[in-house]
């Protein structure tokens, strides 16, 4: 596995430290994960994901804990915190506070992707693994119970979610999901998501120090940097048109809030890239469908999951985009195939 990715070394100090905690020595750690005790002891380190994945589950077997994605969060104090997390509970409300973590999300962990969704009376955040290769459900869990529990404790309120959903399938743990969560949590869907209510996230965060808030947003935008040249907003525009087909969901504005800013803000930046949503959420369309068609869906499937109300509008908009009918296309492929 090529290690191109890596993680605040911060969880894997707390890891680290309850692994050595069972009795096990550095050394004996080291060999087996090939994080050292002398990393372990800088804040600032990044550890490659395949060696933190190997310590996540070193950890887990050691503590003969399971469900340690949902627990390790109990072991995180003011005192041992990413500033990310410093900027985030020191916020002016809930949803500042996950925007900000979305914001820089990248500065934690290089795989990690969190988008924000808003409707009429809740929001939803999600948690994407940007690399397929180092998927696992540690991080997900840890996030979404991390997230939960400072926002309880800046808030001062007990806040339940509506629902959560994970990637993963139900494991042999279900009942720790009911005791963190105190909601409805699913398994087996296809994104790790969580649902609050917008009365939730309005709240505002006890004593917050904006002046501390303002040296770390200036330290995160420097540091955020380093990670090299970020994508394209076309190409980020047009990823997350592809995450949200489905839903029907796929507006401007929809956009804008996943993307953390104001509708003109991405209209104009989009125009200095030489292209526009609509553009992009059309040739999205087009190419998907095309895709959908090619690798066996029917056209109602295809319809659907590029998010149209009915098969008969997805049949107009095709013939306009390609001079034929699905059943048309999928009858020209076939002949080419045999």
């Amino acid at each position: 596995m090529a290690e191109h990715k890596t993680s605040s070394a911060i969880s894997g100090i707390v890891l680290f430290d309850m692994i050595r905690q069972t009795g096990m020595a550095a050394a004996a750690i080291e060999k087996k994960t090939g994080i050292t005790e002398s990393q372990m002891k800088d804040p600032d380190a990044r550890i490659p994901m395949g060696r933190f994945l190997k310590l996540w589950q070193m950890a887990v077997e050691q503590t003969n804990d399971p469900a340690l994605g949902l627990h390790l969060q109990e072991h995180f104090g003011t005192s041992l915190m990413h500033f990310v997390i410093t900027i985030a509970i020191n916020s002016g409300t809930l949803l500042e506070a996950i925007q900000s973590w979305a914001r820089y999300d990248r500065l934690i962990c290089e795989i990690d992707h969190i988008q924000i969704f808003e409707k009429e009376d809740h929001f939803i955040f999600t948690y994407t693994n940007t690399a397929p290769e180092y998927e696992n459900h540690f991080i997900p869990e840890q996030y979404f119970s991390l997230a939960l529990e400072y926002g309880r404790r800046i808030s001062g309120q007990d806040i339940i979610p509506m629902e959560v959903w994970f990637k993963h399938r139900a494991p042999s743990y279900v009942e720790e999901y009911d005791v963190v969560f105190q909601c409805p949590v699913f398994f087996g869907k296809n994104e790790n998501m969580i649902r609050f209510k917008k009365s939730d996230m309005a709240l505002p965060v006890v004593s917050p120090d904006s002046y501390l808030k303002a040296l770390l947003v200036k330290h995160a935008d420097e540091a955020i940097k380093k990670f090299g040249d970020q994508p394209s907003l076309a190409s980020r525009v047009e990823q997350f048109v592809l995450s949200r087909l489905h839903t029907g969901d796929v507006t401007i504005q929809s956009a804008s809030a996943a993307l953390h800013m104001d509708r003109s803000t991405l209209y104009r930046h989009l125009a200095k890239e030489g292209t526009s949503f609509r553009t992009i959420l059309i040739n999205t369309r087009k190419k998907t469908a095309r895709e959908h068609l090619i690798n066996g869906f029917t056209a109602s499937q295809t319809a659907y999951l590029l998010g149209f109300t009915e098969p008969s509008a997805f049949h107009r908009a095709f013939k306009r985009w390609y001079g034929q009918s699905p059943g048309e296309f999928k009858k020209a492929m076939a002949g080419s195939k045999a």
